[in-house]
């Protein structure tokens, strides 16, 4: 119940604002309600605008509004089922803010901010967000992936050696590479892990998306 009096007050205080905002503006509007949580254009916006959503999460020729709230669908079930990973420190937000505008440059974040009507105070409960949904997926896989020798040499024999070759560069022996390749291994076996766990996370949520509106 206070979940849903929650979301119909946001509701109500988004289309206030559309009523009144100027023409020239674009209109805030809902565009996907995630087990009771509001995702909104303006959501959507900043985070296709600075980048925030995950990285390798979608084709990079994917439309950015849509890669942009694929992301943030996903951070809202996790983050609606892990609850231990609530609460980003105020110090850890401002050094996320702080990297985003050091690797955008001063002029695009400040034109980008302007674009979208906000302060770096306003992009706060954006990062803030993504840190915690890190987080959450870092907690629930925090377990090492196995990897075998077998596997090892197989990606030595048939991607390390193909590869290095191809750009030219000296074919190090199994001994040396051995240990970046199993690590490569492992990350690539934990991110799959993860996105398997949240798409059958997102079978079981209740999502309603109105794709018109990221237009």
């Amino acid at each position: 119940m206070e979940r849903e009096a929650t979301m119909i007050k946001r509701i109500a205080l988004i289309m206030l604002l559309g009523a009144v905002a100027a023409p020239a503006q674009t209109v805030n509007s809902i565009v996907a309600v995630v087990n009771g949580e509001v995702i909104t254009l303006l959501d959507v916006l900043v985070t296709a605008e600075f980048g925030l959503a995950q990285a390798g999460a979608t084709d990079a020729e994917a439309d950015p509004r849509q890669a942009a709230l694929e992301a943030l669908i996903d951070r809202k079930i996790v983050l609606d089922l892990a609850q231990e990973a609530r609460g980003a420190d105020r110090t850890e937000i401002a050094a996320a803010v702080a990297e985003l505008r050091r690797s955008m440059g001063e002029e695009v974040f400040a034109a980008k901010l302007a674009k979208l009507g906000l302060t770096a105070k306003g992009l706060e409960p954006y990062l803030e967000e993504r840190i915690l949904y890190e987080r959450a997926l870092a907690m629930r896989f925090s377990q090492s992936v196995p990897v075998s020798l077998t596997e090892i040499e197989r990606h030595y024999r048939d991607i390390y050696i193909p590869e290095q070759t191809r750009l030219g560069r000296a074919v190090e022996p199994l001994e040396r590479a051995g240990e970046a390749i199993e690590a490569k291994l492992r990350a690539g076996r934990r991110t799959q892990q993860m996105n398997t766990w949240v798409r059958d996370l997102r079978k079981r949520a209740d999502i309603q998306i109105k794709k018109d509106r990221l237009k």
